[in-house]
């Protein structure tokens, strides 16, 4: 027990409760960090599961051998089937383009449907789709259609009886191509309907559940034998671009927890050094007295141990609250509610702590108990020890190991060790160009200040490193979401399009032109599309190439015409020689794929193979917000596939209504309206900043600790030199000022580094990310030093207000 007493005495000393004051944070930031991703990993594997309808799904642009579904069934795999196209269906003389899903009784496996019996009825979930001579249709058909329910609609050559409003399906798509108006109907229905005929752009999922063990052997048997066309779909490529997204917004959280803990960290390395030799007295006495070193090895580090323990469970407890409270604000974000999470967060919560007091406060601990009690005699605290490097080794290593854990990547752990000694080094250079000025010349509280930031200078190098990256990352944060996306903005054309028109039919193209120009609305042209994939370079198979880039992993956009647009340029080659054959390739693409004019590219669309040599190779203006192309074909190579129109046009908001009138009289035509889309974009990136932002305020937090630790590390040294300066006739109010323009002048000096820094990355997410020119930004060179100065400058003086205020005589008298 006697640790425990010593823990409670000493806490009143300061150190203590710093140390323990790092732990807390440093363990809480990565908890909740933990639990919050964790508890969205696993919320989003869910809602992926539902978005397939079942646990693995194959898709054909084909049907598939019965011999494959014969094979799962032998597995006892529950198996359910769709069929979804295109078509055109009919009512009272009213003709409606729509989206048909063709369904079995399996439809879905995983997941629920979500219809009604009647337009005021309520709602119903249900595990199947109708059942045969019946359709289930989304609400908006009913008075496009002007029926009502219980009326037939034709498809083909079948009348079917609308029987229920369909209000959700799992498996929804989500594609710009796929956004006509929903009929579900069964699959039994489709032969006497007669509207799948050779060459139908149909896409056919076939679902699978069941054991885990069962699927993976299955679908391993499977794959060898699938084609261009087939592909199969599980959990990891249910919501791709969302896994991919949250997968590196966890790698930036961890990584920010990471700047954060190895603050903490340093925060806790000053304490725990200014606590050993505050203690070394205590120590020389207990071995004058003649306790051994492993006894007083064993009292102080049952102290740290105790002391971790306690810090780190209320950490644990700090990090649990707050993330779920953050889960229960951002409840609205969340497309199902997060389930709780494992208890793998709290692993990693508790190395965590246990990771910075081991790395930072064992090795003063050791330094403590190797005391001479001969320093009773002499007065000499300095205790100076020839293990040094043990703690210079376990600290970073120990840090070292931690990140790697968290972030995942030994290079993303190794660029933010590059990184930050990069920083330091700018501090170092910022603080000797801080002191080298000559600033003392201002007066009596300049010198005081000049004269304490050159004895502290090391310390000093620590501050403006420490701030300076909290500041930094803030600053970069809030530009990065609002300047940049205004600058992307401005840099657009004017008048660029703001609208999209999709799934534009060859019957409608005439009249829309129409339509648009009695609008007085200039559009750009209409350009055709099919769907389809390069299979072959050569009669080399795309599938054996290295490194394949997207455009070959999946279906492309093909078109054709017979004008070049005016954003497009012709690099190489000819636009269309007197052959009038071939295709135009964007040319980074072409770099990607090492192209060369002549090579014969193969594409499959349609379950039918073209060919077509290279003619030429374009560069592309993707900002100007027209339709664009990878693959640009010559007149009449792709006129025999069925085809939509895509065009694009810019709307002023005076004449938005316009957009209804679209809708209005062609429903088929999808309407992409880029200026709801930047909204919507921004306030994503509102949402999501709310996490990254609160860790931010958690890495300053954690510099103002590592400023309170080497303030409490000096604040023997601040009472003697202000009791001197005080005997002097210098007066309390000089002492203050001179306070605040020392560590104001810290502050400004982090101000600027961070500023520096975080211009230098807005640069690179402008030529990188958004591909806009090099723009600076004042405001922000005018923000990191105020907000430095105003920081560091309150921070530090009410740290080293107890100095000014201790009575002179009190101090001088301890001293002697």
């Amino acid at each position: 027990m006697l640790p425990l007493r010593l823990l409670f005495r000493d806490w009143r000393g300061g150190e203590l409760a710093l140390i323990a004051s790092a732990l807390v944070l440093a363990v809480t930031c990565v908890t909740a960090i933990a639990h919050f991703t964790d508890r969205l990993t696993r919320a989003m594997e869910q809602q992926s599961l539902s978005f397939l309808a079942a646990e693995r799904v194959l898709r054909s642009s084909q049907p598939v051998d019965p011999a494959w579904l014969d094979a799962a069934k032998a597995r006892g795999l529950a198996q359910g089937q769709t069929i979804q196209f295109a078509s055109m269906i009919s009512a009272n003389d009213q003709f409606q383009f729509v989206s048909v899903k063709a369904a079995d009784g399996g439809y879905p496996l995983v997941g629920h449907l979500e219809m009604r019996r009647g337009e005021d009825a309520p709602g119903e979930i249900t595990q199947q789709g109708p059942p045969p001579g019946e359709a289930w249709v989304e609400p908006r058909l009913l008075p496009l259609l002007g029926i009502t329910m219980g009326d037939a609609i034709g498809l083909g050559d079948t009348q079917l009886k609308v029987t229920g409003l369909l209000e959700r399906e799992p498996d929804r798509g989500t594609s710009l191509f796929d956004m006509g108006a929903r009929v579900l109907v069964h699959i039994d229905d489709l032969p006497a309907s007669g509207v799948i005929q050779a060459g139908s752009r149909v896409r056919y999922r076939y679902l699978f559940a069941g054991d885990d063990r069962a699927l993976g052997q299955y679908f391993d048997w499977l794959k060898p034998q699938l084609t261009e066309h087939q592909r199969v779909l599980d959990l990891r490529e249910g919501q791709p671009r969302v896994a991919s997204a949250l997968n590196r917004a966890e790698r930036f959280l961890f990584l920010a927890a990471s700047l954060a803990v190895l603050l903490a960290s340093v925060a806790v390395g000053l304490a725990a050094r200014r606590y050993g030799l505050r203690h070394a007295t205590y120590v020389a006495v207990m071995k004058s007295l003649g306790a051994g070193r492993n006894k007083i090895l064993t009292i102080y580090l049952g102290q740290l141990a105790a002391l971790t323990l306690i810090a780190t469970a209320t950490g644990l407890a700090l990090g649990s609250v707050i993330q779920a409270q953050v889960v229960n604000l951002m409840a609205g974000f969340f497309p199902v509610v997060p389930p709780p999470s494992h208890w793998n967060p709290l692993l990693v919560g508790l190395a965590t702590g246990f990771a910075c007091a081991l790395g930072f406060a064992l090795p003063p601990l050791f330094r403590l108990a190797r005391t001479d009690p001969m320093q009773t005699l002499h007065k000499d605290w300095s205790n100076p020890d020839q293990r040094e490097w043990l703690g210079l080794i376990l600290g970073p290593g120990a840090m070292l190991l931690l990140i790697w854990w968290l972030s995942g990547s030994l290079a993303m752990t190794l660029a933010l060790l590059a990184g930050m000694g990069l920083l330091v080094g700018g501090s170092a250079l910022v603080n000797q160009l801080l002191v080298s000025a000559r600033l003392a010349d201002l007066g009596g509280a300049w010198r005081i200040a000049l004269g304490s930031l050159q004895r502290r200078a090391a310390f000093n190098t620590l501050l403006i490193a420490a701030f300076g990256t909290g500041l930094l990352a803030m600053l970069a944060l809030v530009f990065a979401r609002t300047a940049l996306i205004d600058e992307w903005r401005m840099q657009l054309p004017e008048k660029a399009p703001n609208h999209f028109l999709l799934n534009i039919t060859p019957t409608d193209v005439g009249g829309l032109q129409q339509m648009l120009e009695k609008a007085g609305v200039s559009s750009s042209e209409f350009y055709p599309m099919v769907r389809g994939r390069l299979t072959a370079i050569n009669d080399t198979p795309t599938r054996d190439l290295k490194d394949r880039p997207n455009g070959v992993r999946r279906e492309l956009n093909l078109s054709w015409t017979e004008n070049l647009a005016p954003d497009n340029r012709i690099l190489e080659g000819e636009w269309w020689d007197k052959a009038r054959k071939g295709v135009s390739v964007e040319v980074e693409l072409a770099a990607q794929l090492n192209l060369a004019l002549g090579d014969r590219l193969r594409f499959s669309i349609g379950g039918l193979e073209v060919e077509a040599p290279v003619a030429s190779f374009r560069s592309l203006d993707w900002n100007s917000m027209r339709p664009n192309f990878y693959m640009l074909f010559a007149p009449g190579t792709l006129e025999g596939f069925p085809a939509t129109y895509i065009t694009s046009f810019y709307l002023p908001p005076r004449d938005k209504l316009l957009v209804n009138d679209l809708v209005r009289s062609y429903p088929s035509v999808s309407v992409i309206e880029l200026d709801k889309i930047i909204l919507r974009i921004r306030d994503t990136i509102d949402q999501v900043s709310f996490a990254i932002e609160s860790v931010m305020a958690l890495m300053l937090v954690a510099g103002v600790l590592v400023l309170i630790a080497g303030v409490r590390a000096s604040i023997a040294e601040r009472l003697q030199e202000a009791a001197i300066i005080r005997t002097l006739g210098g007066r309390r109010r000089l002492l203050l000022k001179s306070l605040v323009l020392e560590f104001g002048l810290l502050g400004c000096a982090a101000g600027l580094l961070a500023a520096i820094g975080a211009e230098a990355t807005l640069m690179v997410l402008s030529h990188r990310v958004f591909e806009l020119p090099l723009v600076l930004h004042p405001t922000l060179w005018l923000l990191g030093p105020l907000a430095g100065t105003l920081l560091v400058g309150s921070a530090g003086t009410l740290a080293c207000y107890s100095a000014v205020r201790q009575p002179p005589l009190k101090v001088l008298r301890e001293l002697a």
